[in-house]
């Protein structure tokens, strides 16, 4: 029978599944809550429970369907505040109980931005990665701005990792004008996140190729150029475009000179 308590509700049977508990009331409505909302107070058949009872088994469902997903993303990877409220929120937009993950997931440790922001910089440091890149790569996993500020860069730990890509950048360049290779150099550095400072010191200590080498550089740069212009150019439209381009390469005009000293007279240009 209808529970004689106004505004109240009388639970007509009670089913235990294997992940849910449903109440059946007299009136033949019924709710589904989880095994954690069910222990949380003494239910039995024939008691009669208020809404805002009900409101309460169904906020503590809520919060343990959400804690059990929260568990389940932060088991495959770590995750800021910030970035595991928006999952659960794409999840269940129940703010109540997405809250009461959050404090329950901080009080056992489980998410601390602070924590995360240390071992994300230490993991990028180890990669070699500057200042600029790592702070943008905090912001972009949702760590505060208020933390941030905090971390601690220091301009010698940033050039020694700088130098220890030169090694790398040096190869990877290594078919560039001497010039035109710093200049590469350089871009990628601040590519990689380093301040103008850094990359500056850093170019300033790579190595010329000796002379041989850029010389013949030099030569086969030139020889590719002038297979791709003579076709469309001669005379001395050919030699201001072929000129113009080991320019553009980082080649000097004393150095363009040498190569080309039997093409044309040197006060063409």
């Amino acid at each position: 029978m209808p529970s004689v308590n106004t505004g109240k509700k009388t639970i007509k049977s009670i089913k235990v599944y294997k992940d849910h508990v449903t109440l059946t009331f007299m009136r033949s409505d019924k709710i589904q809550i989880s095994k954690e909302a069910f222990i949380s107070t003494y239910l039995y058949e024939g008691k009669a429970i208020s809404q805002k009872e009900i409101d309460k088994l169904l906020e503590i469902t809520a919060q343990s369907t959400l804690l059990h997903y929260a568990l389940s993303l932060l088991n495959k990877r770590r995750y800021s505040e910030r970035k595991l409220i928006d999952k659960l929120k794409a999840k269940e937009d129940n703010w109540s109980a997405i809250k009461g993950v959050i404090n329950k997931l901080k009080d056992n440790g489980l998410l601390d931005d602070k924590t995360l922001m240390e071992d994300l910089i230490v993991y990028d440091d180890s990669r070699k990665i500057g200042k600029n890149k790592i702070i943008k790569r905090l912001k972009d996993q949702g760590i505060p701005d208020s933390i941030i500020a905090k971390a601690h860069f220091s301009s010698s730990n940033e050039l020694k990792k700088a130098k220890g890509l030169l090694p790398k950048l040096d190869k990877k360049y290594a078919k560039y004008a001497y010039e035109s290779k710093k200049k590469h150099i350089y871009s990628a550095l601040i590519s990689q996140g380093y301040d103008i400072d850094i990359a500056r010191q850093v170019i300033g200590d790579t190595k010329k190729d000796n002379p041989k080498k850029e010389k013949e550089k030099l030569t086969n740069d030139y020889l590719k150029i002038k297979r791709r212009y003579e076709n469309k150019y001669d005379g001395y439209e050919l030699k201001k475009r072929i000129y113009a381009a080991l320019v553009n390469k980082g080649y000097k005009h004393s150095e363009i000179k040498i190569v080309l000293e039997d093409s044309y007279d040197e006060n063409d240009f």
